[in-house]
């Protein structure tokens, strides 16, 4: 991975509120050229984010004149106030706090829909006696962090059964991982409220859990790519560039799942867990990409050259469940928030010469 390329920076909300992020100068010309966008994620480089570490590795946002600066801030509310705020080009959450922002006047726009299906849920013990979601009233739901989508999602999938936070449940921060199990298998939560890819590592662990959802969750897109309306008019190629480089990056994860995780281990070594060799890594992190893969996936936007685009019925599904969840307290129009401006751009690349590459890949 070219160095100058992704700059990993690890900042709390109170530092987004005051850090002025610039483009790091460089005494070579072609560098000079590149487009610099800040790209605000709330959670660091794992299984997860396979794709933006082949998109790094595999040099898509070099060629499409990027120098992509990733900000993990561990959470998801930082992400929206800080390109709410400027301090952030791009950002990429679940909707839930975008949805809030915009019901309280904040002008963001959707640009890039990444994970097409739900990724979240509530999870249990297999042989917990929780058996319905109503078993959770008195419980603790464990969270990521406090200031997590997933807290939101969780709120409304409770809220279906009537059940209100901080009167019915309480939320507990755990963290992801290990922590997190740990805090379910000790009793310290009575569910966890997490995603796909951690829910699968669980299971490759031998850790066998049952699941809470509602139907209406599950028809949700899930994490999203978004900026402000003014960013999007003004910086339309950096937009169209990031989300074509995002485009060839997925569909090389989705053909070599394993070549997408070795990069990712080789540039962030740090995502193989102390103790385990790579193959002991990849055997864990396959199974939670496999299932990923099958979300960045869903209605084949690869063959029906859909990178990226929100569908009119996706939109008004969050639309009401947001207003009916409790999310919002006022309807928000998310058709207009998600213009689809730029899928056309997303979708004007090599396909085949991303198979190949990813086919053909060797370390």
């Amino acid at each position: 991975m070219n160095r100058h390329t992704s700059f990993r920076i690890f900042v709390s909300l109170s530092l987004l509120s005051t850090l002025g992020l610039t483009a790091c100068s460089s005494t070579d010309a072609d560098e000079a050229e590149q487009m610099t966008v800040q790209f605000g994620i709330p959670t660091a480089m794992g299984a997860n984010n396979a794709p933006m570490a082949v998109a790094e590795g595999m040099g898509y946002f070099d060629e499409e004149g990027l120098d992509v600066e990733l900000v993990v801030t561990g959470d998801s509310t930082s992400i929206v106030q800080g390109v709410d705020s400027g301090t952030l080009d791009i950002g990429s959450t679940p909707p839930e706090p975008i949805w809030q922002a915009i019901s309280q006047g904040s002008d963001l726009e959707l640009v890039y829909n990444y994970i097409r299906k739900q990724t979240g849920s509530l999870a249990v013990l297999a042989d917990s006696d929780i058996e319905t979601l109503a078993d959770l009233k008195g419980g603790v739901i464990g969270q990521y962090s406090l200031g997590t989508s997933n807290m939101l999602l969780s709120e409304g999938i409770l809220a279906s059964v009537g059940l209100e936070p901080d009167v019915d449940y309480t939320h507990l921060a755990v963290g992801t991982g290990a922590a997190a199990l740990e805090a379910l298998q000790n009793g310290d939560v009575d569910a966890l409220s997490l995603w796909d890819t951690e829910y699968a590592a669980f299971e490759e662990q031998g850790v066998e859990l049952r699941y809470f959802t509602t139907d209406e969750v599950a028809s949700l897109f899930s994490t999203t790519y978004f900026t402000t309306t003014s960013y999007a008019v003004e910086h339309s190629e950096e937009i169209e560039a990031f989300g074509r480089a995002m485009a060839k990056a997925t569909l090389f994860t989705a053909t070599n799942p394993e070549a997408a995780l070795r990069i990712m281990y080789r540039d962030y070594p740090e995502t193989i867990t102390a103790g385990n060799t790579e193959d002991e890594q990849l055997a864990t992190d396959l199974t939670a990409l496999t299932k990923r893969i099958e979300l960045l996936e869903a209605d084949d936007p690869q063959s029906n050259g859909t990178w990226g685009e929100y569908t009119q019925e996706s939109l008004q599904s969050w639309a009401d469940f947001a207003l009916s969840s409790g999310i919002v307290d006022t309807e928000v129009d998310t058709v207009a928030a998600a213009p689809n401006t730029f899928v056309t751009a997303y979708n004007d690349f090599d396909a085949q010469s991303v198979i190949d590459e990813a086919k053909d890949w060797t370390e």
